[in-house]
């Protein structure tokens, strides 16, 4: 029986954990409460293709930062490959691209040439993000020019409202975040793209991860590239890559 037992822990500890925040039309919980997108749809054909068993989670973005960070099962489906983090962690191949910019509203007459003309206003972005990280590093700082908050449906009721001048934000999701908000794009505009903010979204394991695990998910990544099954779903999706 107490050998029985071992085969169970065993067995759990094998299944890995896909993890991500609600970030439509990447991942989300649809109407029905599961998990739902684009890189979902992916994960799925992952699990397939490398026979590992696995479950996706949406988590909020800090939760699922935490879990990489400290369980050993878990995968993120699409964290921003940066320098920094390359070196503390797996990256098993790209998920997909985006880009970042600064976004206000229209009414709000602001010109920008580059980022540190950006540090006399308030930019907001989500906490935790690289985004953060990004700011930050550029001389932006939460007493002076820096509004951080807790997900994207605050971040763009803050804008609208006039509480924060800009925005940084990934510019692949804008349209569908405003479409469930009910506010209107056409009041914005980009005040600045971002050409040196890193733009690859991968899937990324803890360091810890299984080793031999993480080689069936990166070569099963490529194998769906490959095969044109990548671009099937993301046809699907009407998600351009």
């Amino acid at each position: 029986m107490v050998f029985s037992g071992l085969i169970v822990t065993s067995a759990q500890a094998k299944v890995i954990r896909f993890v991500a925040e609600d970030l439509p039309p990447y991942h989300y919980l649809n109407e029905q409460g599961k998990p739902d997108g684009v890189l979902v749809d992916i994960a799925k054909e992952l699990q397939l293709h490398s026979g590992l068993d696995a479950k996706i989670e949406i988590l909020p973005m800090a939760r699922a930062h935490h879990e990489l960070q400290t369980k050993f099962d878990v995968v993120m489906l699409a964290w921003l490959k940066t320098p920094r983090r390359e070196k503390h962690f797996q990256f098993l191949g790209s998920m997909c691209q985006s880009s970042a910019s600064l976004i206000g509203l229209k009414s709000n007459v602001i010109q920008l040439s580059q980022l540190d003309d950006a540090k006399r206003l308030r930019t907001s972005t989500i906490r935790g993000y690289y985004s953060e990280q990004y700011l930050k590093e550029a001389g932006f700082s939460e007493e002076h020019d820096l509004v951080l908050v807790s997900h994207y449906k605050s971040m763009w009721q803050m804008l609208y409202k006039g509480r924060t001048d800009l925005i940084l934000t990934n510019t692949r999701t804008l349209k569908r975040e405003l479409d469930e908000l009910g506010l209107d794009p056409q009041l914005l505009e980009y005040k600045l793209t971002l050409h040196d903010f890193p733009s690859e979204l991968h899937l990324a394991a803890n360091p810890q991860f299984s080793k031999l695990d993480a080689q069936k998910l990166k070569h099963s990544l490529a194998a769906i590239k490959a095969s044109g099954r990548y671009d099937e779903i993301v046809k699907k999706w009407r998600f351009i890559n």
